[in-house]
């Protein structure tokens, strides 16, 4: 049975863990990238597909709480690249 939370709740928390989880994300983009670059593929793909499991694991969670939760938690998602992409733009 699926159980269904109100708006705001949905909304809110959507928000909250699309942004940790994005932050998260894109944060381990730049370990993936040193693993590459040191010469250790297998590793980097092996961080590749956990960072992908983990997104794709918790989106299905959101989409369990409601609509509205996984859509925010992708709006999430995508604050948290920008955030990402501008702090990295601003570091020397």
């Amino acid at each position: 049975m699926t159980h269904h939370f109100p708006l705001i709740v949905q909304i809110a928390t959507g928000l909250c863990v699309g942004f940790l989880t994005g932050s998260l994300h894109f944060t381990s983009l730049y370990l993936n990238v040193r693993l590459l670059v040191a010469g250790s593929p297998g590793r980097a793909v092996a961080l590749q597909l956990l960072r992908m499991a983990g997104v794709a694991i918790l989106f299905f969670a959101l989409a369990r709480l409601g609509p509205w939760a996984l859509l925010s938690g992708a709006a999430g998602l995508l604050l948290a690249r920008f955030a990402i992409l501008q702090r990295v733009r601003a570091a020397p």
